[in-house]
């Protein structure tokens, strides 16, 4: 007769590796970590002159993607009820024959 040995019983399992969320985790740290470091070596002096040029290609001008200002010919077409008027000389309103003022709707 055979009889089940509590002590026999061990855990008979390998022993398990890191799961795998684990091992994202730490290449998406050491990703940001490599990021970082060149950023604030000065490796990466490209990123900042290229967003100084995009804003620096806005300047002086009314009507600017993503918003909501445009060039009009007259107050009277920027009132309070209206819109606002953005006081200013602005290059592409004077480009146009459509006006010099600035209104924000």
């Amino acid at each position: 007769m055979i009889t089940k040995n509590p002590i026999m019983k061990q855990n008979t399992k390998k022993a398990q590796g890191m799961p795998l969320n684990v091992i994202i985790i730490a290449v998406i740290c050491l990703i940001v970590l490599v990021v970082l470091v060149l950023i604030f070596s000065g490796k990466i002096k490209g990123f900042g002159k290229g967003t100084d040029d995009v804003s620096d290609s806005f300047k002086n001008m009314c009507e600017i993607p993503g918003t909501s200002r445009e060039c009009v010919a007259s107050i009277g077409q920027c009132t309070p009820d209206i819109g606002t008027e953005i006081r200013g000389r602005f290059s592409d309103c004077e480009k146009k024959s459509s006006g010099y003022i600035c209104c924000e709707r």
